[in-house]
């Protein structure tokens, strides 16, 4: 979970590029659809992040149509709009999770039910295929005002410490969990939406997956540190160093940052119990 850029783009040059490409009729059409278009693109932006109950666009049903197929058939405009948000390193990795390369583009609010917003480049939202397909169409919790997932064009990451890392050693295994606490003072609503976008995204079991094979990975350098002397006061040096390093560049609730804080807390796997994440690899 991340906050990203906005892409520096001209969202009606970006229509009329795209709508300039098409063949006729749909050109005719998104031409004919224009005004209507960027009047909620305004709405898009004066809403922001609070999009779950904005008004649809008065589209007629082929304007609609039109629309759609702007974003699903490749036009050098559309291919050169998807490869600006796609390339930039900032987006690299997926800010939805946070684990993967993201190679797709997800559409903030879906395009089946806002197809004015189909090439519109503040509502395409870099992300992984995991998280593309976990969030589908879906925009607010049935029976609350709460949106599912944070924007993160748009939403603020709290810097409150709010991700939660549990582990400790069970026969000779380790025992990774992640969940949400409320920090005091933390807003109730924000809270709430936090943790739809854990839950939906199932970030505790794929932070908990990726982080035990992320360790797998440093096996060899944790060993080290804990050198023939078996010193465990060196692995958790080592830890909280690279806990630090991940908090500075990540922030206080980055995945992997909190799980290097916890192993560092544990002496049972700065003793020697690393030797149980070679053993999840094999």
């Amino acid at each position: 979970m991340r906050s990203i850029p906005l892409l520096p783009a001209d969202a009606a040059e970006v229509f009329d590029e795209i709508a300039a490409a098409k063949q006729k009729p749909r050109k005719a059409r998104m031409r004919a659809a224009r005004t209507k278009v960027l009047g909620a693109y305004e709405a898009y932006r004066l809403a922001a992040p609070t999009l779950g109950d904005l008004a649809e666009a008065q589209l007629t049903a082929l304007q609609k149509e039109a629309m759609l197929h702007a974003y699903a058939v490749e036009t050098a405009p559309m291919t050169a709009l998807r490869g600006r948000l796609l390339k930039r390193i900032s987006v690299a990795r997926c800010p939805f999770c946070g684990i993967s390369e993201s190679s797709t583009l997800d559409h903030y609010l879906p395009k089946e039910k806002y197809p004015e917003y189909s090439v519109f480049p503040l509502n395409l939202v870099p992300s992984c295929a995991i998280c593309n397909t976990r969030k589908r169409d879906r925009i607010l919790e049935k029976g609350t005002a709460i949106r599912m997932f944070l924007h993160p064009c748009y939403d603020v990451i709290p810097d409150e410490p709010f991700v939660n890392v549990r582990v400790r050693m069970q026969d000779e295994a380790l025992i990774v969990s992640y969940r949400l606490i409320r920090p005091p003072g933390m807003n109730h609503e924000t809270f709430l939406h936090l943790q739809a976008h854990f839950r939906e995204l199932d970030l505790a079991d794929r932070y908990r997956r990726m982080g035990i094979e992320h360790l797998g990975g440093q096996y060899p350098a944790l060993k080290r540190a804990y050198g023939i002397d078996k010193d465990a006061n060196r692995v958790i040096e080592k830890l909280l160093e690279a806990a630090a390093d991940f908090e500075e560049v990540a922030g206080p609730n980055y995945w992997l940052a909190k799980l290097y804080c916890a192993l560092a807390s544990n002496h049972d796997f700065c003793d020697g119990g690393f030797e149980a994440v070679r053993a999840e690899l094999q």
